[in-house]
């Protein structure tokens, strides 16, 4: 695993998934649990969005990092390197084929990267989160860095 390994998140995606949400990284609560997107954002997302603009829609839910980022003197952190940067592009090369597994199991499925580390890594767009929002992007190429 990227960094120690410890706190590695599966993504969990039922059979015919029609939406993959894929977020960043897993957080502290994550980490706990083992479980992707069950912290404050995934509470939101899995329990107030997801019912109510995709009603009865399979989905599924995932990082791009599947374990937390440590910080200089090992302490797992939230704060990813610097998109673009040697160690994020290790991390993501080292994180996609759990990632790609993911997505051959659901080919069909919509996937909605989370985040701007997130949609690097899916499109090579660069930028924030903000500027992208509504853009709609057609396939990937494996894993942009």
């Amino acid at each position: 695993m990227w960094g120690d390994g410890l706190g590695f998140t599966p993504d969990e995606v039922p059979a015919g998934a029609q939406v993959l949400f894929v977020a960043q990284n897993p957080g502290e609560t994550e980490e706990i649990q083992g479980r992707p997107l069950i912290g404050v954002t995934g509470q939101l997302l899995r329990r107030q969005l997801v019912p109510r603009y995709l009603g009865d829609m399979v989905v599924g839910y995932g990082n791009m990092l599947k374990c937390r980022a440590q910080d200089a003197v090992g302490r797992h952190t939230n704060t990813l390197p610097a998109a673009g940067s040697a160690e994020w592009q290790a991390a993501v090369r080292h994180c996609w084929p759990y990632l790609e597994a993911t997505l051959a199991r659901v080919p069909e499925a919509l996937v909605v990267p989370m985040g701007d580390h997130a949609i690097r890594a899916f499109t090579g767009l660069r930028g924030k989160v903000l500027h992208l929002r509504g853009t709609l992007v057609r396939g990937w190429e494996k894993g942009h860095q």
